[in-house]
């Protein structure tokens, strides 16, 4: 009973507080799939890191000591944070909540390995030991790299760039509090306390700014979106502000490029307004079916892409705003017409 309960406090909690997360996500936001590859993935780099610091420890390069309190931090900490910075800069990650929850899956992972790797090195049975083991270091591993993500989410919106910069700060922030928790200046026991009666506090305030900041992107833009389909369905677009831009156009494309421009600004509009609405029907309970159009309409995309190349894009810009989340939700998109 005494190994049971060991294996309890240090395994579950975490991972309690991750389908918490899971759940409390009303878009939807993050697929199971994708949260269990953040998970193995975290998993795979604690390997990593515990091969490391054996090989450190044991070639007598330092002592464990100053392994833990001063190399392990940074190490483990930009270890994580590598896969923040691939999904932010690849568009897998539209809002802050995706960031907490995909970071907070990648430190559950190495804190399960780590903790296991624990379980089998030390067989103290006292249960405050390993109380502190799920709910202070797994958190600390979680809550670190998902504060990461929110932190480099909220900049690179802001600055509108994902240049590695803005992953310096949260990356900061991670670093600091691994530091603090691992040099024992604060009680283990009062850190874990202090970290279960703060972080959850934090997450719900970006679950909130991050689903306020989703629905005026689906409001906002969703009401222009349709105005501009219905004026290119309409076929009437010689005398709307398109057509009067495009017919400036005409010295500088041939005619059949500038219908394949036309059929790319249509396409691209209609493919914004189906990722917004199947998050609407995700807000509202409903699982979307597969829509077999949708892949058809990416293939079309494609080809039109190469058509009209990266001038005829530039062109399309005044009527075309490809924004990071707008690119997200193409993402997502494709992500759902393949399965």
């Amino acid at each position: 009973m005494s190994e049971l309960v060991r294996v309890v406090l240090s395994l579950v909690p975490v991972f309690l507080f991750l389908v918490a997360l899971f759940a409390l996500d009303s878009f939807k936001l993050v697929r199971a799939g994708s949260l269990l590859r953040a998970i193995v993935t975290g998993s795979v780099i604690a390997v990593g890191c515990l091969l490391l610091a054996r090989s450190v420890i044991g070639s007598g390069l330092c002592d464990a000591t100053t392994y833990i309190r001063f190399i392990a931090p940074p190490l483990e900490e930009a270890a994580k944070g590598l896969v923040i910075v691939y999904l932010i800069r690849t568009r897998r990650i539209g809002f802050m909540v995706d960031s907490a929850i995909l970071g907070f899956a990648t430190g559950a992972g190495f804190a399960t390995v780590e903790n296991i790797h624990y379980l089998s090195a030390v067989s103290d049975a006292n249960l405050l030991l390993w109380g502190v083991r799920g709910f202070g270091t797994a958190l600390l591993h979680g809550g670190a790299t998902a504060i990461m993500g929110i932190v480099s989410k909220l900049l690179a919106d802001m600055r509108g760039s994902e240049r590695p910069f803005v992953f310096l700060p949260g990356l900061g922030i991670a670093v600091a509090s691994h530091v603090l928790f691992n040099s024992f200046y604060l009680s283990p026991l009062v850190f874990t306390l202090a970290l279960v009666s703060t972080f959850p506090l934090l997450v719900f305030a970006v679950f909130a700014r991050s689903e306020r900041l989703l629905r005026d992107w689906l409001e906002v833009g969703l009401g222009s979106d349709v105005d501009l389909l219905d004026m290119l369905r309409s076929g009437e677009v010689r005398d709307t502000r398109v057509g009067q831009y495009m017919r400036t156009l005409r010295d500088r494309f041939p005619g059949e490029v500038l219908a394949d421009m036309l059929c790319y600004l249509q396409m691209s509009v209609e493919l914004k307004i189906k990722a917004k609405g199947r998050l609407l029907m995700k807000e509202a309970g409903f699982t979307p079916a597969p829509d077999p159009a949708i892949g058809d309409l990416l293939h079309e995309l494609t080809f039109l892409e190469r058509s009209i190349g990266p001038t005829g894009k530039l062109a399309l810009a005044p009527f075309l705003h490809w924004s990071p989340r707008d690119l997200w939700g193409l993402r997502a998109l494709k992500e759902s017409a393949s399965g």
